[in-house]
């Protein structure tokens, strides 16, 4: 994955060249600018001036930003690639140079018991950072038995740009500096620490030298002195193992060590029935490339998917279309990836949904509510969470796993929950429906289902003895509205179904004759339309969905018409004689008889549709009066 994201850093290195830099967040601890041409009792009074104590990362408001920025600099160049490989073998000094020392507080101040002093871990050190060991390291880049001599090494990297990290090393510069670095340690250490002591700050103490001040002769600036050790450390760290490395054509390459792991303890990537010993190789160059994007793509925000258009997210001209874009979860506890895809679609999308009034639904005082417009995908995402899933598909839920809670989000929600969360996320994330066009009916019928049963809303109707359903009436017009959307193939979905029977419907009731019911939909929508007149008309005193359970149970037409009649003979005495409207509707429907027995899929749908829409059963006196649903209606 980071192979493939290294060519697009590549160009972002070369438009901002402070970018690896900019993304580099200092720990927290106590930084310090130290000068090898002064003893510290010299330097103690300039101490405001040189040092800095980094908060926690939400804390970081430097005030000397100058400061800040040169300590960030030398602290990218001087930082481990990783804590498996550091320079110091008893893993005290966790620097990669001898011009800066990192070291946690407890052991710089001997707050905690030791097998070293300070001094002698300085000094185990800085013997690490002699010429002949840095040498030894960069000539077992490649293993004994991969190269017939050194030779072969040294003239490799005489060609390539990190020839003069190579001189350097063995310069009388370094040389020199080496040594006055030592001479300093052992003459000033103690009072540094002692000094270090009376200072309020946690976790480490960060020391740098700098080259650059009044007295000094050097040639050298210092940003290029860090540079150069950065070289000279990283290289022969930057493979995963060295054991993998390989000379082809003039060229190293071995198994980048970013995001992959195949040590001794972990040999799970191995191919062990191969020829190929290692999933990937890539260059030395390609290497330091991944390793750079690496920290870039770990400076993103944490816990969330970032995406990334394959070049467009580097070049400001308009003309350029991305051909895709990359889609990385970093996990911020571990910091590693979690996930990664590879998606052939633009970065940027917008969608917009138009939400129609499907079912003619209206607000508490008895108006028909507007048609409304969802016109952007925070808009849908958000509708979407409240209506279906009780607010539990918000910001990036791919990972998350919501817990059930009684009356709110059942376990049967829980679990549509997590084996639909990839498919919305595809749609919401990245603008493809492929996998949540075939599933979504089926599955917010089911969600709108379970909620009637089991779901009792905070914020239902302030007279608790009405049967509200109004929260979920909006939400079966919204599911029917985005599966137009997703359905944009131009034939005949549900929501043209159920306008045609809305619209038959009605101009049968205002006709005279007693046919009504002209074909199965008409059946079912106006079943859904009885049982919910009938159950409203119930005297319990806390009216919930769970009154419609016995017509949700029942699996064939002949059982809806049996509970439509238990209905009625429980509540008929609350119902006019003279309903004209409800006789007729309910003659109707015992006189129909449906060409599809089971009460499943557009049958169950339909039936819903009735019993969430516009009620047509209640009849409206001389003066207006709100029904059950807040609403008025007339024969």
């Amino acid at each position: 994955m980071l192979k493939d994201m290294a060519e697009s850093y590549r160009l972002a290195a070369r438009k901002f060249p402070n970018l690896i830099f900019d993304q580099h967040m200092l720990k927290e601890g106590l930084y310090l600018r130290l000068r090898v041409d002064k003893s510290w009792e010299e330097q103690s009074e300039a101490f405001e001036d040189n040092h800095l104590i980094i908060q926690p990362k939400e804390e970081q408001h430097p005030e000397n930003v100058d400061l800040y920025d040169w300590f960030t600099r030398r602290d990218y160049y001087s930082s481990l690639v990783a804590m498996n490989k550091p320079v110091d073998s008893k893993k005290q000094i966790h620097s990669n140079n001898p011009f800066t020392f990192y070291v946690k507080r407890e052991v710089f101040l001997g707050e905690k018991p030791g097998k070293f002093s300070m001094q002698e871990n300085v000094t185990r050190f800085l013997n690490m950072t002699y010429p002949d060991e840095v040498e030894r390291k960069w000539k077992v880049l490649l293993p004994a038995g991969k190269v017939k001599n050194t030779q072969v090494i040294e003239t490799f990297f005489m060609q390539t740009e990190y020839t003069d990290a190579l001189h350097y090393l063995a310069s009388d510069f370094r040389q020199k500096w080496m040594e006055r670095i030592t001479h300093w340690y052992a003459n000033n250490l103690n009072a540094l620490t002692d000094f270090l002591r009376q200072i309020p700050f946690k976790k480490y103490v960060k020391l740098y030298f700098t080259t650059d001040f009044p007295t000094s002769s050097d040639q050298l600036p210092c940003e290029q002195v860090y540079a150069y050790e950065y070289t000279l450390y990283t290289i022969p760290k930057i493979f995963n193992s060295n054991d993998y490395n390989q000379m082809i054509e003039g060229t190293i390459v071995g198994l980048p060590s970013f995001n992959i792991s195949m040590n001794s303890k972990k040999p799970f990537l191995e191919h062990r029935t191969m020829r190929v010993q290692v999933p990937i190789r890539v260059s030395l160059e390609k290497a330091m490339l991944i390793k750079q994007t690496a920290e870039w793509l770990m400076s993103k925000p944490k816990y969330t998917t970032n995406k990334f258009a394959y070049t467009s997210d580097f070049t400001f001209e308009q003309s350029i279309e991305p051909e895709g874009t990359f889609h990385i979860f970093v996990d911020g506890k571990d910091n590693e990836v979690v996930s990664f895809e590879n998606v052939p679609f633009p970065s940027e999308f917008n969608l917009f949904i138009y939400q129609k009034n499907i079912l003619h639904l209206r607000d508490h005082e008895g108006n028909l509510k507007p048609d409304k417009e969802l016109k952007s995908t925070e808009e849908v995402q958000k509708a979407i969470s409240s209506s279906f899933f009780r607010g539990r598909m918000s910001g990036q839920f791919l990972y998350d796993e919501p817990k059930a809670r009684s009356k709110d989000f059942t376990s049967v929600m829980v679990a549509l929950f997590m084996q639909s969360k990839q498919a919305f996320h595809d749609w919401l994330f990245k603008g493809t429906a492929i996998s949540l066009r075939p599933l979504f009916s089926r599955l917010t019928l089911r969600l709108l289902e379970e909620q009637l049963l089991y779901v009792e809303p905070a914020q239902q109707s302030q007279n608790k003895k009405v049967l509200d359903l109004r929260w979920l009436a909006d939400a079966f017009n919204l599911r029917l509205c985005i599966a137009d959307y997703l359905n944009k193939e131009g034939s005949r979905t549900m929501t043209n179904r159920i306008t045609e029977v809305m619209t038959s419907l009605k101009q049968k009731f205002s006709q005279d004759g007693m046919s009504v019911c002209g074909n199965d939909d008409e059946f079912y929508f106006l079943t859904g339309q009885l049982a919910f007149y009938l159950k409203s008309q119930s005297e319990t005193q806390n009216k919930t969905g769970d009154l419609l359970s016995p017509f949700l149970v029942a699996k064939r037409s002949e059982q809806l018409k049996k509970k439509l009649e238990d209905a009625y003979i429980l509540h008929k005495h609350k119902i006019k004689l003279n309903h004209a409207k409800f006789n007729k509707a309910f003659s109707n429907i015992f006189g129909y008889k449906p060409d599809g027995h089971e009460l499943t899929g557009d049958a169950r749908e339909m039936f819903l549709a009735g019993l969430f829409a516009d009620n047509w059963f209640y009849e409206k006196p001389e003066k207006k009066k709100n029904d059950d649903k807040g609403a008025d209606y007339s024969d």
